[in-house]
């Protein structure tokens, strides 16, 4: 009989306990607003219960630990949460260890640098834009990913992105250099092109980019790009000038002309040594596949498509026709 009561209390006090721990996860705190809260990286779920009991968004940090546990709902997925007036714990503990955070849709245009690809990914809140240049511009984070290059430009492919806000930066660069990845990999099974480095195939791709206006062209454009590697003329172009002196879209002077950075290819035979933005699929396309012609120049008609040419002396004709003196694209600006 003493043995029965013992049972019937220790059941009593199981089921009290239950009812408070269901109690806790079911009600949310008193004066609890809707609002967003942030896991930060490296928050593991006792920093995370804490966090959230600051926040008035849980009751109780120590049940939150322990029905984590129980439920086996450990591991914190860093990010932002919109949570909900009256929102129980259940549904906050399965929102931060599933990673049902805030996205954001972001769309990085073809021909963005890495610095333009920061400002917008500050601009949403994704990650900062000091943060995301740090590593894109880390060989020893590009390293540590399979890309030996100086940083990540041209890796970072354009495309329409659904991101977690607040990410952490290397998550992103990761996600668009695999993409990049893929979109070369398909088009290499695609089509019989170039056998060339895929850091090669990327700044020729930026070239392109930078020069195209209308698909058609591209691979006109990319022709004239190797045409002259083949026969060691320089490039001539003024986005890789302005790329070196950080002069995005800027018209160069003759001084900027003169200066000894590694992407003036007015000064220096052949490719500048890294992309000088990001393209896209129909650039990348022109780089391994580019026309099969003997075109050496081409020039702006000014409508967004060019002119090309075989001869410097067509060349020159086309320059006085169709800019009055106003010359882009690759041209040797010396011998006008």
């Amino acid at each position: 009989m003493k043995q029965s009561k013992i049972l019937v209390i220790s059941l009593i006090i199981i089921a009290a306990i239950v009812i408070g721990i269901i109690w806790l996860f079911n009600h949310a705190p008193s004066g609890m607003q809707e609002g967003i809260i942030t896991i930060r990286p490296g928050m593991n779920l006792h920093q995370s219960a804490y966090y959230l009991k600051s926040k008035n968004v849980i009751a109780s940090a120590s049940f939150f630990i322990a029905m984590g546990r129980l439920l086996n709902e450990t591991n914190v997925i860093a990010g932002n949460y919109r949570i909900y007036e009256g929102e129980n714990s259940f549904s906050i503990l399965h929102k931060i260890t599933r990673g049902r955070f805030i996205t954001k849709k972001v769309t990085i245009p073809e021909g963005f640098t890495m610095y333009d690809i920061a400002t917008l990914l500050d601009s949403n809140d994704i990650c900062s834009e000091g943060s995301f240049l740090y590593y894109a511009q880390s060989p020893a984070f590009m390293a540590s990913i399979g890309i030996h290059a100086p940083g990540a430009e041209g890796y970072l492919f354009p495309d329409t992105y659904l991101l977690p806000e607040n990410s952490d930066p290397r998550d992103i660069i990761i996600r668009l250099v695999n993409q990049t990845k893929k979109v070369i990999t398909d088009i290499k099974n695609s089509i019989d092109g170039k056998n060339v480095s895929m850091h090669t195939m990327l700044i020729i791709a930026s070239l392109v980019e930078r020069e195209a206006k209308i698909n058609s062209e591209r691979p006109l454009i990319a022709a004239v790009i190797y045409n002259r590697l083949q026969l060691k003329m320089r490039l001539d172009c003024d986005s890789t000038v302005q790329y070196g002196l950080k002069k995005f879209g800027k018209r160069l002077t003759y001084n900027d002309l003169n200066e000894d950075t590694p992407y003036n290819t007015y000064k220096f035979t052949g490719l500048p040594p890294t992309p000088i933005c990001n393209p896209g699929k129909q650039s990348l396309l022109a780089a391994y596949n580019p026309a099969d012609v003997s075109y050496l120049f081409f020039v702006a008609r000014n409508d967004g498509s060019h002119y090309f040419s075989k001869t410097l002396k067509e060349h020159s004709r086309a320059v006085d026709y169709y800019q009055k003196g106003i010359q882009n694209g690759f041209i040797d600006r010396q011998k006008h």
